[in-house]
């Protein structure tokens, strides 16, 4: 294992695939990554630079015979060099994530693919692929963001205060430094109930009506489902371009209701910059920006939902929302999201084809969707269930395949 969430989930997931007679081993990028990992055995730092990573991994993935290899993230410092050795010496990468379906659902996907997930490209191949039911969208573990906050922040300020010492090549990922984003959140702590209030105003004035009215969910600014897959890896630029075509192309009485991630650090003063980009363009009036809501209501409500790669696209799938992809996205597929040019999407959004959709959710459902969480109530469910599909066989085509690995024979080596 290498780096995964800011939370025990690592650590727990260890636990799961050892009581299913695997081996796990993790390597230490950072203090935090050793905080959490606590006594647990097979846990190692590792000290050097970049340029000694490759032969280090590839020391301990052979001494050790690792057969699997475990992290978040793809695209991070370490991470990148680590799936490439994965791939070329026959190791089975599993990059875990947020499910793709919320709440409560986790995803585990082979060989870090990201958007470039090996599903089949034709309809019936899909459909042979979609072998479960659709993951629900029914919250089972309750969230804790406390929780989640408190271990975020202990893992961070242990990777500040001591990194120097016992890490002193880490690399963080993120773009913002720890200490600003603090700030953020507790600056959106603070406006919270007037952000609350907006959104309800809004929500009375907008939803009720009937003129056509567009969703654009915001993701977040550091996502590298933004900075990889996205159209413009600064997602400012792209949101912009978004308010300029809707001002060229849209009907007159349509609405472009942009909604804030819940997630946002608030470093990034979404509504003042979008505000005045609409109204450079001259819709100001017909282009509002919200944080909160009730994205459901607002499904419901969407005449079309324009996003780069978020996940609100694929929920707006399953309603029949006509979706138009920006991005790279595992739903942006024919007969699932819109192909025509924005400028079109407009005027004529195109619904999707509701058995394609189901197709595809059955079909992620079987191959990359385990239920749990990273914290809170489903941590435990969640390392049980992705401990599980570690273990078992392939189910993608072009996956690195496998028999399931026999149960208490530690052949299994997971580097987690």
């Amino acid at each position: 294992m290498l780096h995964g969430p800011s939370s025990l989930f690592f650590p727990r997931l260890a636990a799961a695939l050892e009581a299913r007679g695997a081996e796990a081993h993790r390597i230490h990028l950072c203090p935090g990554d050793a905080l959490y990992w606590g006594r647990r055995p097979r846990g190692r730092s590792y000290r050097g630079d970049a340029a000694g990573w490759p032969a280090f991994l590839a020391d301990m993935m052979a001494r050790e015979g690792i057969t699997d290899l475990a992290l978040l993230g793809d695209n991070r410092p370490r991470h990148r060099e680590a799936v490439a050795l994965a791939r070329a010496t026959g190791v089975r990468v599993h990059h875990v994530e947020l499910g793709l379906v919320r709440p409560d659902w986790l995803t585990i996907e082979p060989n870090g693919a990201g958007p470039a997930l090996p599903l089949p490209e034709t309809p019936e191949a899909m459909a042979a692929l979609a072998r479960a039911e659709p993951p629900e969208e029914r919250r089972l573990f309750p969230p804790s963001f406390p929780e989640y906050a408190a271990l975020d922040v202990v893992w961070n300020l242990s990777n500040l205060l001591v990194s120097w010492a016992t890490h002193p090549h880490y690399e963080r990922h993120a773009t913002w430094h720890p200490t600003a984003e603090w700030a953020g959140f507790l600056w959106k702590l603070v406006r919270a109930r007037r952000d609350r209030a907006h959104a309800a105003a809004v929500w009375e004035a907008w939803g009720a009506g009937d003129a056509p009215l567009f969703l654009l969910p915001l993701q977040l600014r550091t996502d590298f489902q933004i900075r990889v897959h996205g159209p413009d890896p600064d997602l400012r630029v792209t949101m912009a371009g978004v308010i300029r075509d809707f001002a060229r192309n849209a009907p007159p009485e349509a609405r472009l209701l942009v909604k804030e991630h819940p997630g946002d650090n608030g470093m990034t003063p979404w509504r003042r910059l979008l505000r005045a980009e609409a109204a450079r363009h001259g819709v100001e009036p017909r282009v509002e920006v919200i944080d909160g809501g009730d994205l459901n209501a607002m499904l419901d409500r969407a005449a079309g939902v324009v996003t780069v790669n978020s996940t609100v696209g694929l929920s707006a799938l399953r309603r029949g929302v006509p979706v138009k992809a920006l991005g790279r996205a595992v739903f942006a597929r024919e007969g699932m999201t819109d192909p025509q040019p924005l400028r079109g999407f407009w005027r004529a959004p195109m619904a999707p084809d509701a058995a394609r959709v189901a197709d595809l959710l059955g079909a992620l459902g079987w191959a990359t969707q385990v239920r749990g969480g990273f914290e809170g109530a489903g941590v435990t469910a969640g390392a049980a269930a992705m401990a599980e599909r570690m273990l078992a066989p392939a189910r993608l085509p072009g996956e690195a395949s496998r028999a399931a690995w026999p149960r208490l024979s530690g052949k299994a080596r997971t580097s987690c």
